[in-house]
């Protein structure tokens, strides 16, 4: 069942995401112990400002847990999202990046899709007929198209797995983008 996520989720949902940053390397995480990052995730979940917070989420829920996470939000969101991260470090006493972990990346006309991933035990199983992950951009593709957005935009390194699926789904490359000393494909895909 795919649902809004809720304060409940927050241990499930935070291992999800540690996992998917831990695949993403980003540099101005690596001087953050694991355990930190974990905290750091679980406290922020709680944060309705944050951008890995609950109310970005939707998960979907298998006998009770959640399995699988999509964090989305149009555009507009963005702003109120980014640099949160500052307030979190602090908590932890741990001196911040001088960047922004994750630096604005939607553009303006778009849904964007900032984080699709799946618990490791769940990956290669199936729902409906369907990989949940793929299940998933399904969902999050109708959800997009609900926000009256005409555009739902991603940003994926090349030849990763959630790459792939989005070439599946029909996702076309529109620019390259540099983050972090890692090259990043934005896609797009018309939700008209």
């Amino acid at each position: 069942m795919l649902r809004e996520a809720t304060i409940v989720d927050a241990d499930a949902v935070a291992m999800m995401v540690l996992h998917e940053l831990e695949r993403r390397q980003y540099r101005q995480l690596r001087r953050v112990s694991k355990e930190q990052l974990s905290q750091l995730l679980f406290v922020g979940y709680h944060q309705p400002d944050f951008r890995y917070g609950y109310p970005q989420a939707h998960v979907y829920q298998n006998q009770g847990v959640a399995v699988a996470v999509a964090y989305g939000f149009p555009a507009a969101r963005e702003a109120t999202l980014d640099n949160r991260w500052t307030a979190l470090f602090a908590r932890l006493q741990v001196t911040p990046p001088q960047h922004p972990v994750v630096q604005p990346r939607a553009q303006p006309d778009e849904w964007y899709l900032d984080l699709l991933t799946v618990n490791p035990r769940y990956a290669h199983k199936t729902y409906q007929q369907k990989w949940f992950d793929e299940w998933l951009m399904g969902e999050t593709i109708h959800r997009a198209r609900q926000s009256g957005q005409p555009v739902l935009g991603m940003d994926v390194r090349p030849g990763t797995g959630i790459a792939s699926l989005a070439a599946q789904f029909g996702f076309v490359a529109t620019s390259r983008r540099r983050f972090d000393r890692q090259t990043y494909l934005h896609l797009r895909y018309p939700l008209t």
